[in-house]
């Protein structure tokens, strides 16, 4: 409804207080600092810990369907929110579950190891010798080596048979031969590249003792262990999910000592003092003043704002419009110049929402969902209340058109039901669709209207006299005029001459004044507004002859002789009237511009095409339902299943489709009249939370 009055402050504070005076602020939440120097303040340690312990802790928190698409803060009073903080031993709990992560790591890279070398050590199994004594050897050396087949293994002791060695062959898996060759020390080098070069794979065993067979029953006890270790430190772990809910609150806790902290770091200071420069709402002067005034080494005052500086802006609007602020800042902060338009949206966006679901069972479902969501959810309930009153406005739609769950009504068939369903039925949208493109378009042209009002008084505010009758003021009476003129007083011979008048005026308005960037003296205004009053009405009259059309005030014929003297006039003072041919160049540009106002309004008709396609899927999700029905004993059951599933489906797609179509026509069809936006939200200095809801 209004933007709230902000002052500039600045307060002083001296450095001794600096950071209780800061803690007070930041409780009280009325300041938006703006002045603070860029400074790189460095990331909490302490917050990473408690972050990084919640995310370990996160796959042992259940989680309700809710949570899945909401944010369900926890709430609490400030004193517990301090008290938690002082009391609890965080570092305790987190320290806990850091050591319980950092064990299972290290099992996971242990057992990784213990089952990599049993596959390695598996094929060896038939070896009856302990590594040991394969290192013993003082002038020779064993190479363990696999052989991809059998052919390699016959070329490969051809191409080795000039080297003395020996060796043994251990074991045959599949077409792969493993063996140990025994080579002395001098020729190791030799034998070890020839064998490479023959496609044999080489495998180290410098680590291991014992035999084969012994090893791997050692490293499968140990990762029996290890596993029973993992479990139990698991179960420990999960112990430690009842710590979620305390976690979360220090987690919010310390963020915000750290935005202090970064507050604090950036403020503008001098040897002394602590200087905060920021917007603060006029009404809480008084709560800024008792906060300096409970300390003895700060001051105040209200200072002028820079000559370009744009405050930020703060929202102010009865109760049941509140929640519809949530769609003003989703797309920008008026400017301080504008009007807010946040009612218009309150009293639009449910309306339009409802004739895009058009179903009064749908509506009711809804209205029961947002009550269940406002009584679940804390904190910041804005869409919740946006949904209510769109399930409200929902069932009123429903109800004119008479879609109760599509068709429900008429094949459940009873005489009450159906009763009902007529009784507040206006007209069925399947058989007399114009009704409802007349619904859709009639309330598309009011929305668009107003819009134009809100620019006008924008501009008559801004004192933009021109702008706000000659480019806003004429098309509020030209677009409304034309309707009544042609539609509702088509047979009064009274009104429509009141009209022929004013819509003259409003024509002559736009052609010679629509563009206000050039300035023009008032006796070219004047001397052209003559002669395009003379010459629209005669050539309208002209072009009417064809159409059977003629104009209830008839112009004498002399009187457009006075456009000769007038056209002399201009061409004498030509070096003057030259500025005026270019304004109504562009006011007859932006005279053609009205067909825009006509794809503004049809934009509006897809209210009518979502609402009548929630209606015809309704209607098709019952018939199946009713074909299903007739099928014996599970027919009911496989009826109430798509029933409840596709009613489901089709309230949750176009809830979806309704609510983004309906932001659509006021971002852009509504906006685009007289919105300008791009101010900054005015935020306060306080405490901003995650986890927990701060009462």
């Amino acid at each position: 409804m209004a933007i709230i009055p902000l002052e500039k402050i600045h307060i002083i504070v001296h450095k001794n207080i600096k950071d209780k005076f800061l803690k007070d602020l930041q409780k009280e939440h009325i300041v938006h600092i703006t002045e603070l120097k860029d400074t790189q303040t460095s990331a909490s340690e302490e917050l990473n810990i408690v972050n990084n312990a919640l995310s370990h802790l996160a796959g042992y928190r259940k989680r309700g369907v809710l949570e899945m698409f909401l944010t369900m803060k926890t709430p609490v009073d400030y004193e517990s929110f301090e008290k938690t903080n002082k009391e609890y031993d965080y570092q305790r709990v987190t320290g806990k579950i850091q050591h319980i992560r950092q064990t299972i790591e290290n099992n996971r890279s242990s057992l990784k190891k213990l089952q990599d070398d049993i596959e390695i050590l598996h094929p060896w199994t038939p070896m009856d010798i302990s590594f040991e004594e394969l290192h013993s050897m003082q002038k020779a050396s064993a190479i363990a080596a696999s052989v991809p087949s059998r052919d390699l293994l016959e070329e490969l002791l051809k191409k080795v048979q000039d080297i003395p060695f020996s060796y043994q062959e251990i074991n045959e898996i599949g077409s792969t031969v493993y063996l140990l060759f025994f080579v002395a020390n001098e020729h190791i080098d030799i034998i070890r590249s020839r064998l490479v070069e023959a496609e044999c794979t080489l495998i180290e065993f410098y680590d291991l003792k014992g035999k084969p067979t012994d090893i791997i029953r050692q490293h499968k006890e140990e990762i029996a262990r290890l596993e029973q270790n993992t479990i139990e430190l698991k179960e420990q772990e999960s112990s430690l999910a009842r710590e979620i809910a305390t976690l979360e609150l220090i987690s919010d806790y310390i963020a915000n000592q750290h935005n202090k902290k970064r507050v604090a770091e950036s403020l503008p200071e001098t040897n002394r003092t602590v200087n905060i420069i920021g917007w603060i709402q006029k009404k809480h002067l008084k709560r800024l003043e008792n906060l300096v005034a409970r300390v003895e080494f700060a001051v105040f005052e209200t200072i002028a704002p820079e000559p370009d500086e744009k405050p930020p802006v703060a929202l102010q609007n009865p109760g049941w419009t509140k929640p519809y602020e949530m769609l003003i800042k989703l797309y920008s902060m008026p400017d301080v110049k504008e009007y807010d338009p946040t009612p218009f949206l309150a009293v639009f966006f449910p309306i339009m929402f409802g004739l895009c679901i058009t179903d009064a069972i749908y509506g009711i479902i809804l209205i029961l969902f947002s009550i269940y969501l406002l009584r679940k959810v804390t904190g910041d309930r804005s869409l919740m209340w946006i949904l209510l009153g769109g399930g409200i406005c929902t069932i009123f739609a429903g109800a004119m058109v008479g879609s109760w769950a599509g068709n429900m009504f008429e094949l459940i068939g009873l005489k009450p039901l159906v009763q009902l369903r007529h009784t507040f039925m206006l007209f069925d949208p399947l058989t007399s669709p114009l009704a409802f493109i007349g619904v859709a378009l009639g309330l598309g042209f009011i929305h668009m209207m107003i819009g134009i009002v809100i620019e006008i008084v924008d501009s008559i505010k801004n004192q933009a006299y021109e702008t706000a009758i000659f480019a806003n003021l004429t098309w509020l009476i030209f677009l409304p005029g034309i309707l009544l003129y042609f539609i509702v007083f088509s047979n009064s011979m009274i009104a429509k001459a009141i009209l022929e008048i004013l819509l003259w005026l409003s024509i002559v308005g736009i052609i010679t004044g629509s563009y206000t960037e050039i300035k023009v003296k008032s006796i070219d205004r004047l001397v052209w507004a003559v002669i395009v009053l003379l010459g629209w009405i005669k050539l309208t009259e002209v072009v009417g002859t064809f159409f059977q059309f003629t104009y209830v005030i008839q112009i004498p014929g002399y009187v457009y002789l006075s456009i000769i003297p007038l056209l002399i006039l201009e061409i004498i003072r030509f070096k003057h009237s030259k500025a005026m041919l270019g304004k109504i160049a562009w006011g007859f540009y932006n005279l053609y511009g009205s067909s825009t106002y006509l794809s503004v309004i049809l934009s509006y008709v897809r209210l009518m095409a979502l609402g009548l396609v929630t209606g015809v899927i309704g209607m098709a999700i019952n018939t199946i339902a009713w074909m299903i029905i007739k099928i014996p004993v599970i027919g009911i059951v496989f009826a109430i299943l798509i029933l409840i599933g596709g009613h489901l489906f089709n309230i949750a797609v176009n809830v979806l489709g309704g609510f983004i179509h309906t932001m659509r026509l006021q971002y852009i069809e509504f906006f685009g009249r007289f919105y300008t936006g791009g101010s900054k939200s005015f935020r306060p200095f306080g405490f901003e939370t995650k986890y927990v809801n701060l009462e």
